[in-house]
């Protein structure tokens, strides 16, 4: 019975080894099918990773920007309303001195200033 189940085993393994021979591309196909998708399983995670990663620092970067703009908009505003204001006194402070010299100006006084004597 040993030596049977030996030939048996002794045929099986012919039988393997021409199946093998005759398909040989397959196999070897196959094999770098599955050696691609245990390598690039590895990298998928460390890409998704670096992804995750990346957004993370976007949201960050992006609240930072718009924080900066609003900040910006804010000293803007206060800019705006300080030139406004500089701008009124200004115009009160001219329209003050126009008024004075209005009521100060005496054509026969300034002429005299000048060394204009009358006629």
């Amino acid at each position: 019975m040993t030596l049977l189940r030996c030939g048996v085993m002794v045929v099986s393994l012919a039988k393997a080894k021409a199946w093998i021979k005759a398909h040989w591309n397959w196999l070897v196909l196959v094999g770098l099918f599955c050696l691609a998708y245990v390598l690039g399983k590895k990298s998928s995670g460390t890409l998704l990773a670096q992804a995750t990663i990346a957004k993370d620092q976007y949201k960050k970067e992006s609240q930072e920007i718009e924080r900066v703009a609003r900040e910006k908009n804010n000293r803007d505003k206060k800019n705006t309303n300080r030139t406004k204001e500089i701008i009124k006194k200004i115009e009160e402070k001219k329209e003050k001195d126009l008024s004075r010299l209005e009521t100060d100006i005496d054509a026969d006084q300034v002429f005299r200033n000048l060394g204009i004597d009358e006629r």
